[in-house]
């Protein structure tokens, strides 16, 4: 699923797919090291799951990117039925939760780099990142919550460029799902921790994500 990546990755993944002499150099993902890495273990499963209305709205650097939306929208439901907390409904729901993905792409290409080296990119090597900020919205019982300011990356090595020590690679169309999965189960954990999920209904005002900045 490339949807959720940068301009500049899939200009380098179709570069290496053009790579002359039939060579396929090898295109590996991996998340950013300096992110906590949570598990649903860590997630407290509700005896009864809100019920809720998913809507969400997926940007590349602060603008909307409709063809986003279906990808996360899709994932997000997964993770939030996986986690125990929220289960998502299209009627009859107890409120809302929104979430909104941006995007943060690299201003510059690949092609525009290889073009300057004048080399191809599976010689150079390349590991090219894409940044991510999720804000999640919640109402529920007439109130609401806001939770902003979290954040990942996803770092793609491309040809001649070793993945660090000791870091968990995987396939690069595998990297979309397992970021927002991080993303979004660090908002589930991080609002619990504070309240903003524990029943009976949500606290009013902002997350400590907000109160931070």
């Amino acid at each position: 699923m490339n949807l959720g990546l940068s301009p500049m990755l899939v200009a380098g993944i179709t570069l290496v797919a053009l790579a002359g002499c039939g060579a396929r150099p090898p295109v590996k993902s991996f998340l950013g090291a300096s992110y906590p890495q949570v598990g649903y273990r860590e997630i407290q499963p509700r005896s009864a799951p809100l019920r809720l209305h998913l809507a969400v709205e997926f940007q590349r650097n602060g603008e909307p990117f409709p063809k986003g939306d279906v990808p996360l929208k899709d994932y997000s439901n997964r993770i939030l039925v996986n986690s125990g907390v929220i289960l998502p409904v299209e009627e009859g729901g107890e409120g809302e939760i929104r979430i909104v993905l941006n995007n943060i792409a690299d201003a510059d290409t690949v092609a525009v780099e290889t073009a300057r080296r004048g080399l191809p990119l599976w010689m150079l090597g390349k590991t090219i990142t894409d940044a991510y900020e999720m804000s999640v919205f919640l109402t529920s019982g007439g109130r609401s919550a806001r939770w902003s300011g979290i954040k990942h990356a996803v770092h793609t090595a491309i040809g001649n460029m070793a993945v660090p020590e000791g870091v968990q690679s995987f396939p690069q169309n595998q990297a979309f799902a397992k970021v927002l999965e991080q993303m979004l189960l660090r908002a589930l954990k991080d609002m619990q921790r504070s309240g903003e999920l524990a029943a009976p209904p949500l606290k009013t005002g902002s997350g400590p994500a907000d109160r931070l900045r």
